[in-house]
């Protein structure tokens, strides 16, 4: 039997539709969908095929992954989760020969990951006899890209350097779940099977509570993260900002100074 065809409907204001057509100056090909908008009062009803709209959801994600300002990021996060919960919704319907989703005008789908971080090793420096934890509540629509720059923030890192996330905690290599940057740079991966972080959002990683991943960051000193979701609880409002929960330990020098600038220093 042929597949059915599946269509989405949902309602737009004129900031989001200013939005999605800078979305296809990158290259999403949805302006014909655009054209077609009708206005309904202060607002835009547009129609999209599930396939057209799953592809322009991928290019509101690179868009906010390289949106500099922060507060238009997160209104980029904030479309983005729209689309995400439309497509969602899409899948969880029931097959009919045709059928139409509306938005839901007054809904908050935004769900909060909270995360136990925390620093067990350094190439350089070895394991820590006292923990340096961090608490981390963030919006599980940020990319791994955005999760690691927060992380590494969090302790007082420079966020200068290259990154993943693996779920071998001893031989990174050896991870059966890899996500790196260099996927989304072009450079050599770790396995042929590891994936970019500037287009996997958090939820598609952390599923469950206890679910961990290793964080790897600077592959020239290693400093290695312990990431562990706690918990996952839904927000009563929209705030994309994420928010340290928890702070335990004096996080060490990024880049402690070497023996020579030392005895400088104390003479």
């Amino acid at each position: 039997m042929k597949e059915p065809v599946r269509k989405i409907a949902f309602m737009v204001d004129k900031n989001e539709l200013d939005f999605l057509n800078e979305a296809c100056l990158y290259g999403a090909d949805a302006d014909k969908n655009l054209e077609k908008a009708v206005k309904e009062g202060d607002k835009f009803r547009l129609e999209f095929l599930f396939d057209e709209l799953d592809d322009l959801a991928g290019y509101i994600a690179h868009c906010a992954n390289d949106e500099e300002s922060k507060r238009k990021q997160d209104k980029w996060d904030k479309l983005s989760d729209r689309i995400e919960r439309l497509l969602k919704l899409s899948e969880n319907m029931s097959r009919s020969a045709k059928h139409t989703i509306i938005f839901p005008k007054q809904q908050c789908g935004l769900k909060y990951y909270i995360f136990d971080i925390w620093i067990w090793g350094t190439g350089g420096v070895g394991d820590f006899k006292d923990k340096v934890l961090r608490k981390i509540q963030i919006a599980g629509t940020k990319s791994l890209y955005n999760f690691a720059k927060v992380i590494v923030n969090t302790f007082g890192f420079q966020f200068d350097h290259c990154f993943g996330f693996y779920d071998n905690f001893q031989r990174y290599h050896d991870s059966k779940k890899i996500y790196e940057l260099f996927v989304d740079i072009g450079e050599e991966r770790s396995r042929p099977w590891g994936k970019g972080v500037k287009n996997t959002k958090i939820y598609q990683v952390f599923k469950n509570s206890g679910d961990k991943m290793h964080f790897l960051f600077d592959y020239g000193d290693c400093w290695h993260f312990a990431v562990e979701l706690k918990e996952i609880k839904n927000a009563e409002k929209w705030d994309l900002k994420p928010k340290i929960l928890e702070s335990i330990g004096k996080a060490p020098e990024q880049y402690p100074p070497c023996e020579d600038e030392a005895e400088n220093d104390e003479q």
